[in-house]
């Protein structure tokens, strides 16, 4: 399976910045701070609450506003900085995912849009997608005009009660940001033949350090099931 040109591009732009990819399994803590201005935080059990706690704790008003619930990991970005909360209990493995997924989201949500924006519309347009001041209505046609989203960054971290994203926007940014991650930390060029999709799994875990559920996705992408007379061909979800 090819890697979607957003991604490969994203990841390529990602390591251009951080320098050489370390070895693997990757543990990216190390080279986010020389790429993008992305702090991680690693809390014992990460909630709404706790994030907000933390943020009270800097000074900083960052406006976390969802109802309190626990929480994988996180992402928060505000006025140019990134700050990627992390489960501090987790096993190694599910941490450095979770450090790999929030920087998908930091990358692809936050970051590129804010560089087409300032690319196509100005600098000056920085303040309205910081929430400083509202477009103006010459800044809303070219918006239009040049396909650039504009205004305040919306975190996505709405869920249902079974904790599935709620619209289809943020299930869409949710398989993009592990998507991004998986190349990001087992990129596919470095993936070889990929023979069954078992064995493929077992190397995901061993050779590449992915946790057992992300690796179990991620082989069922790049080796879909095929379909046979008779046969459902089954969806494949992030949750």
């Amino acid at each position: 399976m090819s890697v979607p040109v957003w991604c490969a591009d994203l990841a390529a732009d990602f390591w251009a910045k951080a320098g050489s990819p370390p070895p693997f399994p990757r543990d990216l803590k190390p080279v986010i701070p020389s790429a993008v201005p992305v702090s991680v935080i690693e809390l014992p059990g990460v909630s709404v609450a706790k994030v907000r706690a933390w943020f009270d704790r800097q000074d900083i008003a960052v406006p976390v506003e969802e109802p309190d619930r626990p929480l994988r990991a996180c992402l928060v970005a505000w006025l140019g900085e990134g700050f990627a909360f992390i489960d501090a209990t987790d096993e190694p493995d599910e941490q450095a995912f979770s450090v790999a997924h929030e920087l998908a989201h930091f990358l692809r949500d936050y970051l590129h849009p804010r560089e087409t924006v300032t690319r196509r519309l100005g600098a000056a347009a920085i303040e309205v997608l910081d929430g400083r001041r509202p477009p103006t209505p010459e800044e809303r046609f070219q918006a239009v005009l040049r396909h650039a989203p504009i205004g305040p960054f919306a975190h996505l971290m709405r869920r249902d009660e079974t904790g599935r994203p709620l619209s289809a926007a943020e299930r869409e940014a949710e398989f993009a940001a592990d998507r991004l991650a998986f190349e990001l930390l087992a990129p596919a060029s470095a993936l070889g033949e990929l023979g069954d999709r078992d064995a493929l799994e077992r190397r995901l875990v061993r050779e590449f350090g992915l946790p057992a559920e992300p690796a179990a996705r991620y082989a069922a992408l790049l080796v879909p099931e095929k379909r046979t007379a008779g046969s459902h061909v089954s969806r494949f979800f992030v949750t």
